[in-house]
């Protein structure tokens, strides 16, 4: 064998080895990045669950507002009409 195919058997050798490793290092990346998804999809869907548990009371409480001010205005309104009649 002549020293040209040596090296070039070593350096393809070589780059061979450098490419699987490489490989298996970016399949076992897309597995972390896979499983860091997974928990961030669990923490958003956490955050609407609490999001939505804090909307409703207040929601609620708006709405009782609201209504309280209407009955306000209804019986303002009422005791207006009887002072002008």
């Amino acid at each position: 064998m002549d020293i040209t195919q040596i090296v070039i058997i070593i350096s393809l050798l070589a780059i061979t080895t450098i490419i699987v490793i490489g490989g298996i290092y970016f399949i076992k990346l897309l597995k972390d990045l896979n499983v860091t998804i997974k928990k961030t999809n669990l923490i958003l869907d956490d955050t609407h669950i609490i999001t939505e548990s804090v909307a409703e009371p207040v929601s609620s409480l708006s709405d009782f507002i609201m209504g309280l001010k209407n009955g306000m205005s209804f019986f303002s309104n009422l005791a207006g009409k009887k002072k002008n009649d």
